[in-house]
């Protein structure tokens, strides 16, 4: 597999850390989910050879700048600018979760620009959804959510991958993938010698915190035109704190104006890093139309 070329976009008032993969074709941009990073992608990159990849650290992940509140607003325009600076044209659009969120976003922004949207069990609930949200999250901050206590000291890479092997959901996952998330998660060591999270917890709960607070998509839904292919996992009611069930309102599909469903019962949350080849396959399609 071809490694990628590592740059830093200047989008304003932060940095985005991006890769590329170059090659021939209509270009792909993937989007990851909150917590993960740009390299989580290197699976679902190894099905799709000689193609142009860009994939990009999200603010507040990876090597990408961290500054300002959480904000989901912020976060899509960042990408909206993204595609703008690199003047993505007929760009197939992919993204997990929150990046699903942000794909569906860029693209109501742009229409024009993009080819066809991949949106992998994606961060876009019901309206009626955010409201409950709203209620649920009034009276805490993002100190009180759980993720905000993850373990933030590390040896290295390898302790994080033995430590999560056997763990759900990580226990869901390719071990290639998880590999690719341990060796690409941690800061360089501190002056102690331990290594933390690249996303720090507490910026990680705060978007999680902030979902409550991103219901501006509903007035972006019906500005959706491109061919969408919409991958959701088994539906079982909105939860902020069990991170392996799926945030996807099960009436998106029908949402979109041009969209096709493939519902997978049979998976969690995660669906790229159980499955990067069904992932690449639909990406292959998206390319191919």
């Amino acid at each position: 597999m071809v490694e990628p070329r590592e740059f830093h976009l200047d989008i304003g008032d932060v940095e985005l850390a991006v890769l590329e993969w170059p090659g021939e074709g209509d270009p792909v941009l993937l989007l990851h989910a909150t917590g993960f990073h740009s390299r989580c992608w290197s699976q679902v990159v190894a099905q799709l050879p000689g193609q142009h990849v860009f994939a990009v650290d999200l603010r507040y992940h990876g090597r990408s700048g961290s500054l300002g509140d959480v904000d989901w607003n912020v976060l899509c325009a960042d990408i909206v600018t993204l595609v703008e600076t690199l003047d993505l044209q007929n760009v197939v659009g992919v993204g997990h979760s929150i990046g699903g969120y942000m794909i569906a976003r860029a693209a109501a922004a742009h229409p024009e620009r993009f080819k066809h949207l991949l949106l992998i069990d994606p961060v876009i609930v019901a309206r009626e959804e955010y409201d409950e949200a709203r209620k649920r999250v009034a009276t805490i901050t993002a100190a009180d959510h759980p993720v905000a206590r993850r373990k933030n000291r590390w040896q290295d890479a390898a302790e994080m991958f033995d430590r999560f092997k056997d763990r759900e959901p990580f226990s869901s996952w390719q071990t290639e993938v998880l590999r690719d998330y341990c060796d690409y998660a941690l800061k360089p060591a501190n002056e102690e010698g331990y290594r933390e999270l690249a996303c720090d917890p507490m910026n990680e709960a705060a978007v999680y915190i902030s979902q409550a607070m991103s219901d501006a998509v509903h007035e972006d839904i019906p500005r959706i035109t491109t061919p969408t292919t919409l991958l959701r996992a088994r539906y079982e009611g909105l939860s902020i704190t069990d991170l392996s069930t799926s945030p996807t309102w099960p009436g998106l599909a029908q949402a979109i104006t041009n969209c096709q469903e493939h519902y997978h019962p049979e998976m969690n949350h995660f669906i790229p890093m159980q499955d990067p080849l069904l992932v690449a396959r639909h990406i292959r399609q998206a390319l191919d139309v």
